[in-house]
Order: C-alpha cells, then sequence, then structure tokens
C-alpha cells in the first residue's frame, strides 16, 4: 500500500530570506564569479588572501593600502552575500573582523 501524499516539513536548517531588489541583482551578478572560485583548488583562495595580507603589512605606504583595499573588498563582498544566512553571533563576528581590517586599511593610507 502506498501512503498519501503529505506535505513536506519545511527544514529548520535552511532559513527562508526575502530578498530586496538590489541584493537580487548582486547576488544574480556574483553568481558566476562565486562559481568560478568555487572550481578553484581549495587552498587558492585562502592563499591569495593570506599573500595580501602580508604584503599589507610589509609593503610601504600607499601599495599596503591598495593589498588591503583588495582584501577588504573580497571579504565585503562576501560578506555581502551570506548576511541573511548568518545568525547574529557570526554577523557580529565578521562584521568586527571586517572593520579591523577596514581600520588597517584607512590606516596604511595614512600613514
Amino acid at each position: 500500500m502506498s501512503q498519501p501524499n503529505k506535505p513536506k516539513k519545511p527544514n529548520p536548517a535552511v532559513p527562508v530570506v526575502t530578498h530586496s531588489a538590489l541584493r537580487k541583482r548582486v547576488t544574480d551578478l556574483s553568481a558566476p564569479a562565486l562559481l568560478r572560485i568555487h572550481a578553484l583548488p581549495k587552498f587558492l583562495v585562502p592563499g591569495l588572501i593570506a599573500v595580501f595580507m602580508l604584503l599589507g603589512l610589509f609593503l610601504p605606504a600607499p601599495y599596503s593600502g591598495i593589498s588591503l583595499t583588495v582584501v577588504s573588498a573580497f571579504i565585503g563582498w562576501l560578506m555581502y552575500l551570506s548576511w541573511p544566512l548568518l545568525d547574529s553571533k557570526s554577523r557580529l563576528i565578521r562584521l568586527m573582523v571586517f572593520l579591523i581590517l577596514v581600520a588597517a586599511t584607512a590606516i596604511n593610507y595614512g600613514a
């Protein structure tokens, strides 16, 4: 005997998120880049971030700021895309890391 089709229960692990028009557009435009990044070897993106961070620490002032700006922009972009899916604790931690990175970038441009 077959059971009648029961409606599926919503999965609590996957939050339901409504998107603004801007967020939808940014997400749609980011999808090809994210797919390319996902296809790269797993060590490459963290390795490049580490290289740019080290360049930001050891290069002279204008170049270090440029290097840290690249890292800040990349981290900010990923943070913007993942923000609706994060809980409040994860948002706070990522926001603090991002603000510290932006402050370091600003200090390097000012030095």
